[in-house]
């Protein structure tokens, strides 16, 4: 029940923020128009490939937190340590999108007549990455706790902030450059709310930073790292790619309903997001709690995917405008029967990290990089927009079964 009642709490979390986001992507796609929606969405996975400068430790302090559990102590010098880490690690991702903005710009083949708008937006956007990776670390305090309930209510305010402020940012300014500065100043927002619980709780006193305790938590986190080094690839490299090969014109066809995935995905991380700090304190019933979310997880994909399968054409149109009412709803179809794999694989991905095997998660993606990287060009040159929907399909379904041999191995 407590599983149940959790989970129910992350899904609310991201679903009410998405309620906001998706028709404010509806009215971005008209105001910015085609490419510059484009640079947009690419915005996204250009912050979401930050993580890797988060060395693994938010997902490293999640852990050690469960661990821990009730030593206030303890936890204030794990959240310390992470904390000085990641200002340092971001600083440097911020200085090597700054400094790189221009050749980003060269390599998405952006038109002549957005070249500046885009390197202006995405120097604003390196800006987002440290408060973005702060609020990731100070959240960890929450889940690592189990206090979903305080968690999501945090996390509904600041994500719904992060979809509204690139709104605001747009009717004044219809650019991607204003977009990006709204992005960052909803990121400054969302780090101070992040904040509150670690500054309400934690003893008064000089926050310092414990080489032993950084040691423990990069014992697991370098693992991760591995992990977020490849895996943003593989979640975010498709949009590159095909903005390369095809030109940043018609990327947004492909990173819409790739967007419309990414929010369905909430549910089965609303789950994982449960089952890891359990299965990390090895709650006795924590692995058969696990294996009833692994099939209520299959019943409720299959039920979000049906009917939207069949209604991709128009979910498409009234969504997005009628230029994505054909090409982007057979992606969206195909995208569809890759998300059942996708979210499948958050539960036997949860098992393997929480006893402390990240590196197995880390090899299986090192495995998976070079011939996906391969799949995806190949069905690109073949199948344009809908190849890059069918490599990504190919893909997840491959992780979610080298995922399930691994996790009952371990077992």
């Amino acid at each position: 029940m407590t599983m149940l009642k959790n989970s129910t709490w992350n899904i609310l979390g991201v679903v009410i923020p998405s309620l906001i986001a998706l028709p404010t992507m509806g009215v971005l796609s008209r105001k910015l128009g085609i490419e510059q929606f484009g640079l947009f969405t690419l915005a996204f996975a250009i912050v979401g490939y930050a993580t890797i400068f988060d060395a693994g430790l938010t997902r490293a302090v999640i852990r050690a937190v469960a661990m821990h559990h009730g030593n206030v102590e303890k936890n204030k010098s794990v959240i310390a340590t992470a904390t000085y880490a990641v200002i340092g690690l971001s600083i440097l991702a911020v200085l090597l999108l700054w400094l790189g903005a221009g050749e980003l710009v060269s390599v998405l083949h952006v038109s002549a007549e957005n070249v500046d708008v885009a390197v202006a937006g995405f120097k604003w956007l390196s800006l987002s990455i440290p408060p973005f990776l702060l609020t990731m670390i100070w959240f960890s305090y929450l889940e690592g706790n189990e206090r979903f309930a305080e968690f999501n209510l945090l996390r509904t305010i600041t994500n719904s902030i992060l979809a509204i402020s690139p709104l605001i940012a747009v009717l004044i300014d219809e650019s991607f450059t204003a977009t990006a500065i709204g992005l960052v100043i909803a990121r400054l927002i969302s780090m101070a709310v992040a904040f509150i619980p670690c500054w309400r709780e934690f003893p008064p006193g000089f926050y310092k930073f414990e080489k032993s305790i950084f040691k423990e938590l990069f014992a697991f986190g370098s693992w991760m790292t591995v992990s977020n080094i490849i895996s943003p690839v593989m979640v975010y490299f498709d949009r590159f790619i095909l903005s390369n090969m095809i030109g940043a014109q018609r990327v947004s066809f492909y990173t819409a309903p790739s967007e419309a995935i990414s929010r369905m995905l909430i549910i089965p991380n609303a789950v994982a997001r449960v089952i890891f700090p359990l299965l990390s304190k090895r709650s006795a019933d924590a692995t058969a709690q696990a294996n009833r979310a692994f099939w209520a997880l299959l019943a409720a994909c299959i039920v979000m995917v049906l009917p939207l399968f069949i209604l991709a054409p128009m979910v498409m149109t009234l969504w997005m405008g009628p230029e994505y009412g054909q090409e982007g709803a057979q992606v969206l179809r195909i995208l569809l029967i890759g998300f059942i794999f996708n979210a499948l694989a958050q539960i036997p991905f949860a098992k393997i990290q929480a006893k402390g095997h990240s590196k197995i998660t880390a090899f299986i993606h090192m495995a998976e990089l070079l011939p996906y990287i391969g799949l995806l060009v190949v069905c690109i040159q073949l199948f344009s927009i809908q190849g890059a929907a069918i490599a990504w399909s190919i893909r997840v379904a491959v992780d979610f079964i080298a995922l399930e041999v691994m996790s009952r191995k371990i077992s």
